[in-house]
């Protein structure tokens, strides 16, 4: 092959491989701000906002929020499914609360349990109990202590609010605060089909809804501050 045509196939491949890196660059750029608007528009319900994003991730915030008369701190985060199979993957928000409960281990209600939820700690809680009656049955409810009943009680009506959201997977409660798990999105069909992507496109949580979960878990904080 003559010496033109071998440094023109060269700088054909290193024009491409320029072309795609700046592809690349420009979709992760694009990506990065896409997702980087998931929780603004629920910033003015916290105070003190931290508000971090690494790489194309989506942002966690770390904040203070008012919640049963009082401050505590809150950490909000999300996180792409990508252990289940056969279904297309959800996008997890995670709302955790720094708080002190009176309660005498760890409690866990995991909704549809598919096994892989690493989030949960209901596969190390040593006792399995009962669901209220009127609640979704599709759970499991686990906790690190044999007497439940009297907290199921006294917590019935906000959990039983959270539980009747289709798209909650989990509550734990610990003696040093809790946390609830909600999808707020299911990746595209089209993208997970053909690229094994999860693709969520634009989205931004709604201050309504974090701010009507708040209320609910701020009841529950309310009844285990007296309980």
């Amino acid at each position: 092959m003559p010496s033109y045509q071998i440094f023109g196939a060269w700088a054909f491949l290193v024009i491409a491989i320029g072309a795609l890196a700046f592809l690349l660059a420009r979709h992760r750029h694009q990506l990065k701000l896409e997702r980087s608007n998931l929780l603004e528009d629920c910033l003015p319900l916290l105070k003190d906002v931290q508000q971090k994003q690494e790489g194309v991730h989506y942002p966690r915030v770390q904040a203070n929020v008012s919640l049963a008369g009082r401050q505590s701190q809150i950490d909000l985060w999300a996180m792409a499914d990508t252990l289940q199979t056969r279904r297309l993957p959800p996008l997890w928000l995670f709302v955790d609360i720094r708080c002190v409960l009176a309660i005498d281990g760890v409690m866990d209600v995991l909704v549809r349990p598919t096994g892989v939820e690493v989030f949960s700690p209901s596969r190390d809680l040593a006792y399995r109990h009962e669901l209220l009656g009127h609640w979704p049955q599709a759970s499991i409810l686990k906790s690190s202590f044999p007497d439940i009943e009297k907290l199921l009680q006294q917590l019935d009506l906000p959990l039983h609010d959270l539980l009747a959201d289709p798209y909650t997977k989990c509550l734990t409660l610990r003696p040093d605060g809790l946390r609830y798990v909600v999808q707020i999105a299911q990746a595209s069909q089209a993208h997970y089909m053909v690229l094994r992507n999860s693709h969520f496109g634009p989205l931004q949580v709604p201050a309504a809804f974090l701010e009507a979960k708040l209320s609910t878990l701020g009841q529950i904080m309310k009844i285990l501050e007296s309980a």
